[in-house]
């Protein structure tokens, strides 16, 4: 058989070899605000508040944007023609924020 199959790494996409380092990793989320971003999967509008609670009460003074103050983050927000924009956009929106934080995954 001669079949030729393209396989799709689920590690995530290949951006030509370059890389950007992660941001360090903050000391403490005392103080901090923490953005929330959904991407309209699995129940963040039931998560998230638990999320808030549990991070609350080991850190007090943590303050949380919500995920309704933010541009969508839908798979079709994220395709190529849209993709750009969508990013640009939710970027701009967690520094008007102040967001020194994000959760962007929440189960599923």
């Amino acid at each position: 058989m001669d079949a030729k199959l393209k396989v799709v790494s689920p590690v995530g996409e290949n951006v030509g070899g370059i890389r950007t380092p992660l941001a360090r990793r903050l000391d403490t989320l005392e103080g901090k605000t923490i953005g929330e971003i959904w991407n309209g999967g699995f129940k963040a509008d039931v998560s998230f508040p638990i999320i808030e609670q549990m991070l609350r009460e080991r850190y007090p003074t943590v303050k949380f944007v919500s995920y309704k103050e933010f541009p969508a983050m839908t798979m079709a927000s994220l395709e190529p023609v849209r993709k750009a924009a969508t990013l640009k956009a939710v970027r701009t929106a967690l520094l008007e924020k102040g967001c020194d934080a994000v959760i962007t995954g929440n189960g599923g």
